[in-house]
C-alpha cells in the first residue's frame, strides 16, 4: 500500500516539475519559425522593476504563452525563456513582437561577465514607438530584435513591453533571418494591395465629388481617408514618414472619425431621416458617442479601449438599420447591407481577438482589412448606380412633367389672362403692406429712406427744392403712463389719419418716423410749402380735442421741425434730415406745439 501511495506522488511531482520548468526553445534551421510557445511572464503594474530584479525573481509558476491580451490596465510585461542553437555552426535569430503600437520594447540576456567578479553583465536593446525607426537594431516597423547564437549555445531572453494602447492582442515570434525577410515581404505585399485598391477608389470618387458636387461622395471620401490613415497607423507604416509620438497616438482617433462618416454616409444613402426617422435619431446619438471617444482617445490613450465596446453593438445596430430598410425597398438598400455585413464580420473578428474570445490567426487578424475593402468596394458601386438611378428617375420625372404640362398648358393659358390682373392688384397690395407701418397705416421708416434717397436725386437732376418736415407729439411718453398703450396707440392712429388728410399730393410721402415721430418729404416744395402743411395738420388736431392733461392746455398737441433744400453735391439726406431734427428740437425747447423751419423760426 505504501509502495502504491509512493508511486502516484512521484508521479504528480514529475507533472508539477514538468509544468513549472519551460523547455528550451531549439531554434536551429534555415527557415525556423516559433509562435505562441510557452513562456514565463510576469507583470509588474509599478513599472518600476529593472532586469536585475526580475532576473532574482521566481518565475516557475509564472507560465503564460507568447500569444497574449492586453487588458485595460498600464504595466510592464516581462517576458522570459530560453533558446538554444542546437546545432554545429553560429546563427541568427529575429525576435519579433508583432504589432506595432508597443510603447516600448526591450530585450536582455547576459554576455560573458568578468570572472573575477560576480556582477552580472547585461545586454539591452531598444525599440517601440520611443525609438526612432532609424534608431533601432533593426530598421522595421514591427519591434524587432536580432540575437547571434554560437554553436550548442543556450541563452536566457528577457523582454519587457510597455504599452499605452490597451484591449490589444499581442504575440512574441522566432524567425530565422530568411524566414523574418520572406514574410515581412509576403505582408508588405498584402498591405500594398489593400492601401492601391482603397486609394484607386478613394482617388475616383473623390474626382466625381469634385464634378458633381454631391455631399455623399464627400461623406463616402472622408470615410475612405480617416479609414486608411489608421490602418496605416495600426500596421506601423506611417513610421516610415513620422514617427512622433504625439501624431502616432493622436492619429489613433482616426478609426473613430471613420465611424461617425461612415454612419453618416449610410444616413445619407438611405435617406434614413426621411424614411426612418426614429432610427436615424439613434444613428446620431451613435455618431455623437463616437465623436466623444475620438476626443478622448486623443486626450488620452486609455480610452481607446472605449472603442472595443462601442464598435460592435453599434455597428450592429446600423445593421439591422439596413436591414430593415432593405424590407422597406429603400433604394440602395441592398448594396449598403452587402457592404455592411462585410464590414461587420471583420470587425467582429478584430475585437474579439483584442479582447481576448477569438482566437488569433490571420482571418481574425487581418479580417476587418479585407472586409473594409469589399465594403469599399461595394460602396463605391452604390454610388455609381445612384448616379444612373437618379438619371433614370431624372428622366422619368421630366417625362411626366412634360406630360402634365402639356396636359395643363392649354388651360393655364385660359386661366393666366382672367388671374393676371389680380396677381398685378394682389402684388401691389403685398409691396404696400411691406411698405407699410403696421400701426398707424403710414409708411415706415425703410421705405421712407429708399423714397427719399430716390427723390434726391430727381430733384438734383431738376435743380428742384426737397423738404422734410419733422413732427413730433408733445409729452407723448406721459400720455402713454398716464392713459395707457392703447390710448397711445389710438391718439397715434388719429394723428396719421390727419397727416394723410393734409398731404394729398401723390408726390408727397407721409412716414412714421418712430415712436411719436412722423416725417413728410414733399418734393418741389419750399419750406414755406411745408410751414403750411404743419398748421393745418395743428389745426386738425386741435379740432379732434384728445385730453391730455399733462400737456399745456390740457390736449394732444404735436410740434414741428421744416428744413429744405436743392439738393446738390454739396449738402446730402443726411444733412437735410439733421436740419429738421434741429429745428424740431428747437420747437420743443421752445415750448412745444412750436412749428420751427431751420434758421428761420415761426
Amino acid at each position: 500500500m505504501t509502495r502504491i501511495l509512493l508511486v502516484f506522488l512521484s508521479f504528480f511531482l514529475s507533472l508539477s516539475a514538468l509544468s513549472n520548468n519551460l523547455q528550451t526553445l531549439q531554434v536551429a534551421g534555415d527557415d525556423y519559425y516559433a509562435h505562441s510557445f510557452p513562456l514565463q511572464m510576469y507583470v509588474d503594474y509599478s513599472s518600476a522593476l529593472t532586469i536585475d530584479d526580475i532576473s532574482k525573481l521566481d518565475l516557475s509558476d509564472k507560465v503564460g504563452s507568447a500569444r497574449f491580451n492586453i487588458p485595460v490596465e498600464r504595466a510592464n510585461y516581462w517576458f522570459v525563456f530560453e533558446v538554444q542553437n542546437q546545432s554545429s555552426k553560429d546563427i541568427e535569430r529575429i525576435i519579433k513582437f508583432d504589432e506595432a503600437l508597443l510603447h516600448q520594447a526591450d530585450i536582455y540576456y547576459q554576455q560573458p561577465s568578468n570572472a573575477l567578479t560576480d556582477q552580472k553583465n547585461w545586454f539591452s536593446e531598444k525599440s517601440g514607438l520611443v525609438v526612432p525607426i532609424m534608431g533601432r537594431g533593426i530598421n522595421n516597423r514591427l519591434p524587432s530584435f536580432n540575437i547571434t547564437l554560437k554553436a550548442g549555445e543556450k541563452k536566457r531572453l528577457y523582454l519587457m513591453a510597455n504599452f499605452k494602447l490597451n484591449m490589444l492582442t499581442i504575440g512574441l515570434e522566432i524567425k530565422s533571418p530568411n524566414k523574418f525577410l520572406t514574410d515581412e515581404q509576403l505582408e508588405i505585399a498584402a498591405y500594398c494591395l489593400f492601401f492601391g485598391l482603397s486609394l484607386a477608389m478613394l482617388i475616383y470618387n473623390f474626382f466625381l465629388l469634385i464634378v458633381l458636387h454631391d455631399k455623399l461622395y464627400f461623406y463616402y471620401v472622408a470615410y475612405c481617408s480617416t479609414f486608411l490613415i489608421f490602418v496605416v497607423v495600426y500596421s506601423g507604416f506611417n513610421l516610415y514618414i513620422f514617427d512622433a509620438l504625439f501624431w502616432v497616438y493622436f492619429f489613433i482617433s482616426s478609426v473613430s472619425i471613420s465611424v461617425v462618416f461612415l454612419f453618416q454616409f449610410v444616413r445619407e444613402l438611405l435617406q434614413t431621416k426621411h424614411h426612418m426617422p426614429r432610427a436615424d435619431f439613434v444613428l446620431r446619438l451613435i455618431m455623437l458617442l463616437f465623436i466623444m471617444q475620438a476626443i478622448l482617445t486623443s486626450i488620452d490613450t486609455y480610452y481607446h479601449y472605449l472603442l472595443i465596446y462601442l464598435a460592435i453593438p453599434c455597428k450592429l445596430f446600423l445593421f439591422l438599420v439596413n436591414l430593415w430598410a432593405y424590407f422597406k425597398k429603400i433604394p440602395l438598400a441592398n448594396y449598403s447591407l452587402f457592404g455592411l455585413s462585410c464590414y461587420l464580420l471583420g470587425t467582429f473578428t478584430i475585437v474579439g481577438v483584442n479582447a481576448g474570445f477569438l482566437p488569433f490567426n490571420f482571418f481574425t487578424r487581418y479580417g476587418f482589412m479585407f472586409g473594409s475593402m469589399i465594403e469599399l468596394f461595394v460602396f463605391s458601386l452604390a454610388l455609381a448606380y445612384r448616379v444612373r438611378y437618379l438619371q433614370v428617375n431624372k428622366t422619368e420625372m421630366q417625362l411626366q412633367l412634360y406630360l402634365t404640362e402639356s396636359k395643363a398648358k392649354q388651360a393655364l393659358k385660359e386661366t393666366v389672362k382672367s388671374r393676371t390682373g389680380e396677381l398685378e392688384a394682389l402684388n401691389k397690395k403685398l409691396q404696400h403692406l411691406s411698405q407699410e407701418d403696421g400701426l398707424t397705416g403710414l409708411f415706415n421708416r425703410r421705405y421712407f429712406d429708399h423714397a427719399i434717397a430716390k427723390e434726391w436725386e430727381r430733384m438734383k437732376r431738376q435743380k428742384s427744392p426737397l423738404c422734410v418736415v419733422l413732427a413730433d407729439l408733445d409729452f407723448f411718453k406721459e400720455f402713454n403712463d398716464l392713459y395707457g398703450h392703447q390710448h397711445g396707440d389710438h391718439c397715434l392712429r388719429i394723428t396719421s389719419g390727419i397727416i394723410k388728410q393734409v398731404t394729398n399730393r401723390s408726390a408727397d410721402i407721409a412716414a412714421r418716423y418712430g415712436g411719436e415721430e412722423f416725417v413728410l418729404l414733399l418734393p418741389e416744395s419750399e419750406s414755406q410749402d411745408g410751414l403750411k402743411i404743419a398748421h393745418k395738420i395743428q389745426k386738425v388736431l386741435k379740432e379732434k380735442k384728445i385730453e391730455h392733461e399733462f400737456n399745456i392746455g390740457g390736449l394732444v398737441t404735436i410740434s414741428f421741425g421744416i428744413a429744405a433744400t436743392v439738393p446738390s453735391d454739396n449738402n446730402s439726406i443726411e444733412m437735410l434730415i439733421k436740419q429738421a431734427d434741429v429745428a424740431l428740437y428747437e420747437s420743443k425747447k421752445n415750448g412745444r406745439n412750436c412749428i420751427t423751419i431751420h434758421e428761420l423760426g415761426v
